[in-house]
């Protein structure tokens, strides 16, 4: 029991640096090269898992050689674009200036009714209003609207807005987090003076957030 929780353990911690090395995008949508390497990987690091009998070199040295194909490919690819077309698939146009490309949605197997489907979920009600359809590398669908089906923005009603950026979270659960702290320029006294100034405390805090135009977010621990 003890000697299965151990290679359980290191195959676990082995998979986490390995998945770390490759960078975010292998956790996000997969392309075709990348769903090869995960599926690998997931096959690979159960094995001494789940057999007691086989080495756990046996799954060291595998995982290491994906990896280090895994890099030696993306960098190939960014100093060679022209063979990412050999490993992976180019994006589609299935509307192109509001028109269906029929040809198109039959080679890449996607009919009528999917694409109306992915047209609703993206918040376009109709075909009509839709200036281009692209079925991309990892799969998704993106859809553009056509300007007149947008609705009219600030810039349109010659409205300036004040830009607030994206909140940072200097709180969490009671806990300051140092950092947002570091990232923002700032540092632990000037967030206690902050507190000070609302008549708060960390640890009675669930959230409190600050976004760019100095604004901040305050959520209160629930008093159960």
């Amino acid at each position: 029991m003890v000697t299965i929780l151990i290679r359980t353990l290191l195959v676990y911690v082995l998979l986490l640096v390995t998945m770390r090395l490759m960078g975010k995008r292998q956790l996000g949508e997969l392309e075709i090269s990348e769903l090869v390497t995960t599926l690998l990987i997931s096959e690979i690091a159960s094995l001494p898992i789940a057999d007691p009998n086989i080495p756990v070199m046996h799954a060291v040295i595998p995982l290491v050689t994906i990896l280090t194909l895994e890099i030696t490919l993306s960098v190939i690819l960014l100093k060679c674009p022209r063979l990412k077309n050999v490993v992976s698939t180019r994006p589609s146009v299935l509307i192109r200036r509001g028109v269906p490309d029929q040809k198109e949605l039959r080679r890449v197997r996607i009919s009528i009714d999917e694409l109306i489907s992915e047209v609703r979920q993206s918040g376009v009600s109709t075909l009509a209003d839709v200036d281009y359809a692209i079925l991309e590398q990892n799969g998704k669908i993106s859809i553009i609207q056509k300007k007149q089906a947008l609705p009219p923005s600030a810039k349109d009603l010659n409205i300036i807005l004040k830009e607030s950026g994206v909140i940072h979270a200097l709180i969490e659960d009671g806990t300051v987090n140092t950092y947002t702290l570091q990232l923002l320029g700032r540092d632990r006294s000037w967030l206690d003076a902050e507190l000070s100034k609302k008549q708060k405390r960390a640890q009675d805090l669930f959230f409190l957030g600050i976004d760019d135009a100095n604004e901040f977010y305050t959520v209160e621990k629930d008093k159960a």
